[in-house]
Parts: structure tokens; C-alpha cells; sequence
């Protein structure tokens, strides 16, 4: 398996793609279930990822040791949330034996909801090095990776937060890994949905705060680094929790959100895509947060019956059928999402009803039904100096090992 890939990136398509590279930043889309590698593996790999240009999947590679364990939609390896700029990754993997006989990498179509009491572990993959170092385990176990968030330091440490919510109770524990110590520590945080279960359905991290995602309810804000930094164990700690927009809270367990909803960035903003119902026929919006007033603005709203009429969308061979949600575009300046259908990723301009760019995307776990936000998300590439000295030449090299994306 080659995890250096050595291409040319054309002056062509860096024009294609410069909204998603841009001269400070460069984005590809990750998909979050990793491949599992099995046999003798080379000296000093653990992991290794392969770039591709986006909005084509770009995939991390672990070895078997890392991820024992054989995949179903309920038990899998999972790339979390990660907003580390030094090339490392934080994957959560369940432990235990390797199955007998050892098992290909592929999804399990046997009876889901069992997860046979394995432990979950946390593992820092860096990119960079290709090691994975296992994260000590804590007091209690690990609950939901939906949780749970990976911040690089300016120091070039990072630190690990997971917000363990206890059912039924106004409180929940907020867990922190401060990689300078070593260790986790805890403290009490105020849990303002009481008695409502939290959905996991993510984590964002963007200016100086943590913000966990629940697609049915909303979001939970924490405080800036600087005090988790500083944190002194059983201190209470108040958590700010902001609704979705109006009309779009939905029952606890309500299934498959991560298929018509999601979370994410642009640039500075945060936003909410959702995929819905209006008079009868489908439809998606879009809506940006003030983080400040913790209150929802309105964007734009587009018919999918528009997109199926549209050139670009015609162009694809797609048929007119609802997608599943995928990512919002972390750059582009207008109000792009990105939807899966069919094995394809496709973006849309939702206030132009236009369709951008379409291309295969080879996620082959979990299977193509299930596709959806939960198991993608945009990346920020680590740019090294070398890498700056390449682009010069019409090169792209992310690291000092030499990847580059095909």
C-alpha cells in the first residue's frame, strides 16, 4: 500500500479547486472510517493517509493492531473531530482480540446494536510520523465519539475534550487530555437539557470555543482554551446551550439526522443545513449562527426541483432524486453544501439552485445507504515550508515525508 503519492497538481486544476485551497489554507474532505490494513506492516508505520483533490475522499489507513475489531454501522474506527494543524488525527477504535478468522476490511452485515463489551480507546494518529500513540485510559469509559474533540496548541501540544453527559441528571463531566501533563483530568459542568439525552452528533471547534452538536435539539458552547488549559478538577462550570433554529427541534433518538442535517463551518461562520419539506416538496436551507447573540439567521432556501432542472445538475447522469447530506464548504464565499447520492459527491450553490462540481467519492465503509454527514468532514491540511516552496512549482506537499494529493 503506497501512502506517498507523488503527482503533479496542473495549474488547471488548482484553479478547479481554489476554493478549496485558498493561499493560507488548504481543505479536503475526510472520510471518517478509516481502512484497516492487515500483515506485516512496514518499520515505524501505524497509520498512514492518502490525500486526494476534493471533494474526492481522502482516507487514513491503521493498522489492524490500532483497530482490532471487525466493523459494523454501530462499532467502527472513527476519525473525530480535529482542528489540530500538525498533521494529527484522534481516532477512537474499540479493542479486544481480532476476530477468528481474521476478518477483510469491510462493514459486518450480521445483527447491528451489539457491541460485546470490547473497550473503546482513543489513539493520536500524527500524519506526519505515521506512529499512533494510545491515549491512557480514564475513570470512566468512553461513551460516544460524537463527543469528544482534538485541539492543537500554539506550543504544539494539543489537548482532548469529551463531554460525558450522565442521563437524568442536570450535570454532566467534561473530560480534558492535556498532552504537556499527560493525563486526563475532570470537572463538573452544568448540562442545560436536563433530562433530555444528548444526540453526539458532532463537535466544532472555531474561535476560542468548543461547540457539541445534538441535530435533533442544538448546540452546547464551552468556554476558550486558555481556561481548559488551566482547569482545576471539580470546579463547576457553566455550559451555554443554543436551540436550532425555530421549527426545527425534532423528538431525542429521532433516526438518521445525520442524513438530511448538519453542522459545520465556513470560514468564520457557523451554520445549519437542513434538508426538509416545503408544501410537499423537498427542499434545503441554510441558516448562519451569531455566535454572539446565540440566535439563528435565515440564508437562503432552494428547491430540489431547481437543482434537478439545473445544467450542471443534469450534466451529472444523476437521477431527480433526494440526497443525503453531506458537508458545508469551509471557503467558498457563497452558501455551498455538499450532498451524496448514488456513490457521488456533489456541491450546490443553494442560493443559486446551481450545482458547482460532482465526483466519485470512494467511501466503501460504511456502505453507500449509509452515507451521510456523520462520516465525512472537511479537513485542514498542516502546510510545512517545504510545501509553501512546491506550490511555487506547481507541486503540492503537505508534510516533510512528501505526500502529495492525486
Amino acid at each position: 500500500m503506497s501512502e506517498a503519492v507523488d503527482e503533479q497538481i496542473s495549474a488547471g486544476k488548482q484553479a478547479k479547486h481554489k476554493h478549496w485551497w485558498t493561499r493560507n489554507r488548504k481543505w479536503m474532505i475526510m472520510a471518517c472510517v478509516p481502512h484497516v490494513v492487515r500483515g506485516d506492516r512496514p518499520r515505524g508505520f501505524d497509520c498512514g493517509i492518502k490525500l486526494k483533490i476534493p471533494p474526492r475522499a481522502t482516507r487514513l489507513a491503521v493498522h489492524r493492531s490500532i483497530a482490532p475489531r471487525r466493523k459494523t454501522i454501530d462499532d467502527h474506527p472513527y476519525f473525530v473531530a480535529s482542528t489540530d494543524h500538525h498533521g494529527r488525527l484522534l481516532l477512537c477504535a474499540s479493542q479486544g482480540p481480532e476476530p477468528e478468522p481474521p476478518v477483510l476490511d469491510a462493514f459486518y452485515r450480521g445483527p447491528l446494536g451489539v457491541h460485546h463489551g470490547f473497550p473503546m480507546a482513543y489513539f493520536i494518529c500524527d500524519t506526519r510520523t505515521r506512529r499512533c500513540t494510545r491515549l491512557p485510559d480514564r475513570r470512566l469509559p468512553i461513551l460516544h465519539p460524537g463527543n469528544v474533540c482534538l485541539v492543537g496548541t500554539a506550543s504544539g501540544g494539543f489537548i482532548v475534550t469529551d463531554l460525558h453527559p450522565t442521563p437524568g441528571d442536570q450535570q454532566a463531566i467534561l473530560f480534558m487530555y492535556n498532552s504537556a501533563s499527560g493525563v486526563w483530568k475532570d470537572r463538573v459542568v452544568n448540562y442545560p437539557p436536563r433530562d433530555r439525552p444528548w444526540g453526539g452528533n458532532g463537535v466544532v471547534v472555531h474561535q476560542m470555543m468548543i461547540w457539541w452538536v445534538d441535530l435533533s435539539y442544538g448546540l452546547l458552547a464551552d468556554l476558550a482554551f486558555d481556561q481548559l488549559r488551566r482547569v482545576v478538577p471539580g470546579i463547576h462550570h457553566d455550559l451555554r446551550f443554543i436551540p436550532l433554529p425555530d421549527g426545527c427541534e425534532l423528538p431525542p433518538g429521532t433516526a438518521d439526522l445525520d442524513k438530511c442535517r448538519c453542522v459545520g463551518l465556513r470560514r468564520d461562520d457557523l451554520r445549519y443545513v437542513q434538508i426538509h419539506k416545503r408544501d410537499g416538496d423537498p427542499a434545503v436551507s441554510m441558516w448562519t449562527l451569531d455566535q454572539l447573540a446565540g440566535t439563528w439567521s435565515f440564508d437562503c432556501e432552494a428547491s430540489f426541483k431547481a437543482i434537478w432542472n439545473d445544467e450542471g445538475y443534469r450534466a451529472t447522469k444523476l437521477p431527480p432524486e433526494v440526497p443525503t447530506v453531506a458537508l458545508i464548504h469551509p471557503e467558498h464565499p457563497g452558501e455551498v453544501a455538499y450532498f451524496f447520492l448514488h456513490s457521488r459527491v456533489f456541491g450546490v450553490d443553494l442560493r443559486a439552485c446551481s450545482v458547482l462540481e460532482c465526483e466519485f467519492f470512494a467511501m466503501l465503509n460504511p456502505p453507500m445507504r449509509y452515507h451521510s454527514s456523520r462520516f465525512v468532514r472537511a479537513w485542514r491540511l498542516p502546510v510545512s515550508n517545504s510545501a509553501s516552496n512546491n506550490q511555487k512549482k506547481g507541486t503540492y506537499a503537505p508534510s516533510e515525508r512528501g505526500i502529495r494529493a492525486s
